[in-house]
């Protein structure tokens, strides 16, 4: 499996994904015009790592701001993480938010798909 990673831009998310570490990062901002093209690529690559995960996945999820139809993406992109854990494997998600609507959207989130979120407030925020 491929590690990858990509910078991000104003619009885009940064995204960090290690196969061999099984760390799962992406953060900043999602405003893209076409979120579908941003989130297939990182949903393909998740459907791969998940036929064969580590033992402890851990995913940071550290956005800085995100709109509607990504926050549609981002919870189908973390649904995936369900299945990990239904398979006995272990799932660590640690939700980093600089503002009361970042929180309130973790805690929707860890309640919709019934997991365990590590909520951080963030001091700034940095890429891996």
């Amino acid at each position: 499996m491929e590690h990858i990673v990509s910078a991000g831009n104003m619009k885009t998310p940064w995204v960090n994904l290690d196969p061999e570490k099984g760390l799962i990062e992406l953060g900043g901002r999602s405003i893209p015009e076409n979120t579908e093209s941003v989130y297939r690529p990182l949903i393909e690559w998740l459907e791969e790592y998940i036929a064969a995960p580590k033992d402890t996945t851990t995913v940071r999820v550290d956005f800085e701001y995100f709109n509607s139809s990504s926050a549609k993406y981002l919870i189908r992109f973390l649904e995936y993480f369900t299945n990990i854990r239904d398979n006995g494997k272990e799932v660590i998600i640690n939700w980093y938010y600089d503002d009361d609507e970042l929180l309130e959207y973790g805690e929707d989130f860890q309640d919709v798909l019934e997991m365990k979120f590590n909520f951080f407030p963030a001091k700034e925020f940095k890429k891996f």
